[in-house]
């Protein structure tokens, strides 16, 4: 795969996501207060939007399949595969030590170049949610959301890439895509840094499944610190969103910052050092490259 076809699969499932939620939306359109035509319904609908960006992003999955790929194995071809057993822990451990330095850039960016975005429609969606909602939405935010875009990003594009690019620059590329895919300016570059830590796992263990669980560790945080706001009723008090949510980090110390960051450099590192040394790793690779 070149690189503008890695870009012209991205936008084409971006477009047809946002074409899909303008559908749904169209179908949720309510008589405006002054009885003067329509407008969108206030309610966020993530499940229905979850629902677009899975049909969106499993269409692209089959379309790079069918281009790149038609013989090939989808396990084997999008690196489900299993890889050394550290990098587990060590995708978990990085997945909290990230959360810290991406939020607080992501809410430095927000306070200085505001998106407009209602976050607290998001935590009103679990304010207003039953139990079983929630369960729901959990699950979307933590498995769910996680497997399909590293499924598509770090799977689907990263694999045919990286058989004809260097690592770096798949890690890269695929990562500013991740970021543009999210739409709002004001995110590229915090899930820009993110989808880099992605990438490296990635290519360091020879597997998709470490960066599945570390996207996944990432937002479980976010989604754990929605359920506090709603079991408090806090809806005003919304954590700022950034592909998934991301908490308003405006309160955090600045040394905790800077210690998440340094650990979030050193899990890297060892992310990457691990990938050269273990034999686990060695033969996932081995597999990507074939």
């Amino acid at each position: 795969m070149s690189i503008p076809g890695a870009i012209g699969w991205t936008v084409g499932v971006t477009a047809l996501f946002l074409f899909l939620l303008g559908l749904i939306s169209s179908f949720r359109m309510e008589p405006a207060l002054d009885g003067a035509g329509f407008r969108a319904a206030p309610k966020l609908d993530v499940i229905g939007s979850f629902a677009c960006q899975a049909a969106a992003y499993l269409l692209g999955l089959f379309g790079v399949l069918q281009v790149h790929a038609p013989r090939a194995s989808i396990r084997q071809f999008l690196g489900l595969r299993g890889t050394h057993v550290a990098f587990y822990p060590l995708a978990i451990a990085l997945g909290f030590a990230l959360e810290g330095p991406i939020a607080a850039l992501y809410t430095a960016i927000e306070a200085r170049w505001p998106s407009g975005i209602d976050d607290a429609e998001l935590v009103r969606v679990f304010v207003d949610a039953s139990a079983p909602e929630r369960a729901a939405l959990g699950l979307i935010f933590i498995v769910l959301g996680p497997a399909l875009e590293e499924v598509f990003f770090r799977g689907a594009l990263a694999r045919p890439l990286r058989w004809t690019h260097r690592a770096p620059l798949v890690i890269a590329i695929t990562a500013a895509l991740f970021a543009v895919a999210h739409v709002g300016w004001q995110k590229f570059l915090p899930i820009g840094i993110f989808g880099a830590a992605l990438g490296v796992l990635r290519v360091a263990s020879g597997s998709l499944l470490p960066s599945i669980l570390l996207h996944g560790t990432y937002n479980a945080i976010q989604c754990f610190s929605l359920l506090s706001a709603a079991g408090a009723g806090a809806a005003d008090g919304a954590p700022s969103a950034a592909g998934a949510a991301l908490p308003d980090a405006a309160a955090s110390p600045v040394w905790l910052v800077a210690v998440s960051s340094a650990s979030a450099l050193v899990l890297t590192a060892l992310a990457c050092v691990l990938g050269r040394r273990a034999e686990g790793a060695a033969r996932a690779r081995e597999k990507d490259l074939s």
